[in-house]
C-alpha cells in the first residue's frame, strides 16, 4: 500500500527546467558558448551532471563559479517573474493534501527551490523537503528519494515517486519505491522502463491511483 508521495520538482510540478535553460543559454552565451537544448536537456536533465562537468567535458576556459553565480542571479529573476505550475500540479497536491504525506525531493540548490516552491505558493504541501544539499549523491543515486522517506517515517515501498527525468526513475527503483513517469518536452526521449507507471500529465493522478499502486 502507498503511505507516501514523494515529488520531483523542476519540469514535474514547476515548469521551470525553460528558466534554468535559459538562465544558463545567457551566462554561457556571455562567454562565448552558445548552449543548445539538446545539450542542456541530455546533461542537467537526463544525466543529472552539473555545470563542473560540463564545463570540463567541452573543454571550457570559463570558471565554473562564476557561472554558477551569474546564472543564480538570472534564475532568480526568471523564477520571480515567469514561473509557472505544470498541469496539474496544483490540483493533485490539493487532492492529496491531508489524506497522503508528500515530500519533495529535488536535485535544485536549496536558494532555487525555495524560490520556486515561494513563487508558485506549494510551501505548504509538503511534510520534508530535500535538496542538493541534503543528501552527498543526487539522482540518478537513491540517496534523496531514501532521506525523504526516512524524514517521514516511511518504509521506500511505501512510497511512490512522482518524476519526469530519467534519472529520478533510476533513482526511485534503486531505491525500491514505485514510481510514475509524466515526461514534459525536455525528457519525452528518456527511457522510463523502470517506472511503475508512464502518463502524459499530472491531470491523470489521482488520490484513487495512486492508492492502487
Amino acid at each position: 500500500m502507498i503511505s507516501a508521495v514523494i515529488f520531483d520538482l523542476d519540469g514535474l510540478l514547476a515548469d521551470t527546467e525553460k528558466l534554468h535553460f535559459a538562465a544558463y543559454q545567457t551566462v554561457f552565451s556571455k562567454l562565448g558558448f552558445e548552449l543548445s537544448d539538446q545539450e542542456y536537456a541530455n546533461h542537467w536533465i537526463r544525466c543529472g551532471q552539473g555545470t563542473d562537468a560540463f564545463i570540463s567535458k567541452k573543454n571550457l576556459a570559463v570558471d565554473p563559479n562564476v557561472v554558477r553565480h551569474e546564472k543564480a542571479r538570472l534564475y532568480k529573476k526568471l523564477v520571480s517573474s515567469s514561473a509557472q505550475p505544470m498541469p496539474g500540479a496544483r490540483e493533485l497536491l490539493g487532492a492529496l493534501q491531508g489524506r497522503k504525506p508528500m515530500g519533495l525531493a529535488t536535485s535544485s540548490h536549496p536558494k532555487d527551490a525555495y524560490a520556486v516552491l515561494k513563487a508558485l505558493d506549494f510551501e505548504d504541501f509538503f511534510y520534508c523537503v530535500a535538496t542538493k544539499g541534503s543528501v552527498e549523491r543526487i539522482k540518478p543515486y537513491p540517496d534523496i528519494f531514501l532521506y525523504v522517506a526516512n524524514e517521514m517515517n516511511m518504509p521506500p515501498e511505501n512510497c511512490v515517486v512522482l518524476e519526469d527525468a530519467e534519472k529520478g526513475i533510476l533513482a526511485a527503483d534503486a531505491a525500491g519505491m514505485k514510481s510514475i513517469a509524466v515526461p514534459n518536452i525536455h525528457t519525452m526521449s528518456n527511457d522510463f522502463s523502470k517506472a511503475t507507471l508512464v502518463l502524459n500529465s499530472l491531470e491523470e493522478v489521482s488520490y484513487e491511483l495512486i492508492d492502487k499502486l
